[in-house]
């Protein structure tokens, strides 16, 4: 592993993983603690929303299938949020393969033209290179 550059706290940046799966919420937490960031986590889309009110992230990775309420549906929330709305989210998902939820396919479960795809959408199991690489992309 390579070694991350001492942050003081105001600029160590912040991800929310939001999965139903404590062992994923555990493995994603530890890697991304270890690569320097400071993590919350939630078990569904209820207590990520509580969450979110108290401490917005610079990048949301999002399950999609939670009992109760989809990701989808906490990403359509936030996204027509104005405080929201710009918080970087990456699908990490067991749904379908990517090709499958990119461009028509986010249309077909997401038809308002006023929610954008988001950043990116990773398959479970993670590739953990591209898995990093993605977040670093996306929360720089």
């Amino acid at each position: 592993m390579s070694e991350q550059p001492e942050r003081n706290e105001e600029e160590v940046r912040k991800i929310m993983i939001v999965d139903d799966e404590p062992d994923i919420l555990l493995y994603l937490d530890t890697l991304l603690q270890d690569h320097g960031y400071r993590v919350i986590k939630a078990e569904s889309a209820e207590e990520a929303w509580d969450k979110l009110r108290e401490d917005k992230p610079d990048l949301l990775c999002l399950d999609i299938m939670m009992p109760k309420q989809s990701g989808i549906a906490l990403y359509k929330k936030l996204k027509t949020d104005p405080y929201f709305k710009d918080v970087p989210t990456i699908f990490i998902s067991a749904f379908s393969t990517a090709k499958d939820f990119t461009g028509r396919g986010f249309r077909k479960l997401v038809p308002d033209r006023e929610v954008p795809e988001p950043e990116a959408y990773l398959e479970k199991p993670l590739n953990i290179s591209s898995f990093l690489s993605t977040v670093q992309e996306n929360i720089e």
